[in-house]
């Protein structure tokens, strides 16, 4: 339920901040999926590497921190631009990922 909750915000902030970079309507919409999706697959990636006794490789990593980061800056992006603001909105995106991990 948390992963939903939490997934849903940082959807809507990212969303919000493709749509205020004059993107379309069609663009805002699937961009958010795209960086938590890949943040969903690196995560069952190395989740599946490490039942099957390996280490996760590089790329999933890889793209696990990017995705990471690029989700936690978005959600920042559209924040008010106070410190009590970025922290409120950044932490949809820590949570649905530190959910996600779990």
């Amino acid at each position: 339920m948390l992963a939903v909750i939490a997934g849903t915000v940082s959807y809507l902030h990212m969303h919000t901040l493709v749509g205020l970079h004059g993107q379309p309507g069609w663009v805002a919409a699937l961009t958010p999926l795209s960086v938590d999706g890949m943040i969903v697959a690196a995560s069952t990636t190395l989740l599946a590497d490490s039942r099957a006794g390996h280490r996760g490789g590089m790329l999933p990593w890889a793209l696990l921190v990017v995705g990471s980061a690029a989700s936690l800056a978005a959600n920042v992006a559209v924040a008010q631009p106070t410190a009590i603001g970025r922290v409120i909105a950044a932490w949809p995106s820590f949570a649905l990922i530190g959910a996600y991990e779990l």
